[in-house]
């Protein structure tokens, strides 16, 4: 009886090792569980308010680029010379302070430079070859700062692509959305609610037949022909709430057939929580899609997550001296 149970005690070892990994395959697939489309998409968006945790952006980015915490009247300041709504007049707080982020990029480099553009149910959907794309460019603003290079400033609501688009006959332009432009569901952003002036440089022209091929700064129109290309080119911005997802419709998908010879089929969208490249296949494409936690309202947001290490600007770092000014003498903020 002992020889058997002795020759039965590796099996049931061996069986026991293999239900564990199954079991942490089994873990690992659920993880990985598809986020679901069907969750209400946000009504309103505002930048300039902290309402969620950002940390896993403050964490992921940090190794690739610099956080610079900023006052939201220094965005507005930089955004001065262009129409579209200010978040900054809707608050009191006007020592609400924020957290931008800079890339560690070239000079010549510009948002929405390096990747492809994917015709998809959702619209044209930017993927990026830059290794923090699929953070930055489904959420939040872009901005070129007179002080800083182009920044970006964090944002909680998912869209395929936060830019905006010009079309001619032969060509194709789009150029990053500032946090001038407000996301409200009844909305949308389009031409009548966003008329940003941005700098003629900024735009990312390509000629129609090369749309959707890989893009990046060897194969797009010298920056220098975009002022005659602004010039002599339609605005088709329009992103809106669709069937409770956010759609950026771009340029009309027949005509890029026409004009590229190659037939386009709207790719499904899938939704996985983490982060990563997307995996592009025939008829989808799979997505790494944030998860944020809500700050609980009853500490009025005094618990604030931030980047582990980051810069100040002089503007806070004075408002900052101020308040320990205060502080030591017994006022109260």
């Amino acid at each position: 009886m002992l020889k058997i149970i002795s020759h039965l005690i590796p099996i049931l070892l061996i069986n026991a090792v293999l239900f564990t990994q199954s079991e942490d395959s089994l873990l690992k697939q659920i993880s990985e569980i598809e986020v679901s489309l069907d969750s209400p998409i946000e009504s309103e968006e505002n930048l300039y308010l902290n309402t969620v945790s950002f940390q896993s952006f403050y964490d992921l980015l940090s190794p690739m680029g610099e956080w610079i915490q900023i006052t939201k009247e220094e965005i507005d300041e930089d955004l001065n010379e262009g129409e579209g709504q200010s978040f900054s007049s809707f608050y009191n707080d006007d020592d609400e302070l924020l957290f931008i982020w800079k890339p560690k990029v070239n000079e010549d480099w510009k948002p929405y430079l390096n990747g492809r553009w994917e015709y998809t149910e959702h619209g044209w959907l930017w993927v990026s070859d830059d290794a923090w794309g699929n953070s930055t460019y489904h959420y939040g603003r872009w901005w070129r700062s007179p002080k800083y290079g182009w920044v970006w400033l964090p944002g909680y609501t998912w869209a395929p692509a936060w830019v905006r688009w010009r079309i001619s006959n032969d060509f194709v332009g789009w150029v990053a959305l500032t946090p001038k432009a407000k996301w409200k569901i009844e909305d949308g952003i389009t031409e009548t609610n966003y008329r940003f002036k941005d700098n003629d440089a900024d735009w990312v022209f390509v000629e129609k037949q090369s749309f959707v091929n890989e893009i990046n700064k060897t194969n797009i129109v010298n920056s220098e022909k975009n002022a005659s290309l602004i010039k002599n080119s339609n605005s088709v911005t329009h992103i809106k709430a669709e069937n409770d997802a956010i759609v950026n419709k771009g340029p009309d998908a027949g005509d890029i057939e026409k004009r590229t010879g190659k037939k386009l089929y709207r790719k499904k969208l899938r939704f996985r929580k983490g982060h990563g490249n997307a995996l592009i296949g025939e008829g989808d494409i799979t997505l790494n899609r944030e998860s944020f936690k809500k700050y609980d309202a009853s500490n009025n947001r005094k618990i604030i997550d931030k980047p582990k290490k980051f810069k100040r600007s002089e503007k806070v770092k004075k408002i900052l001296k101020k308040r320990k000014i205060q502080k030591r003498k017994g006022f109260r903020r």
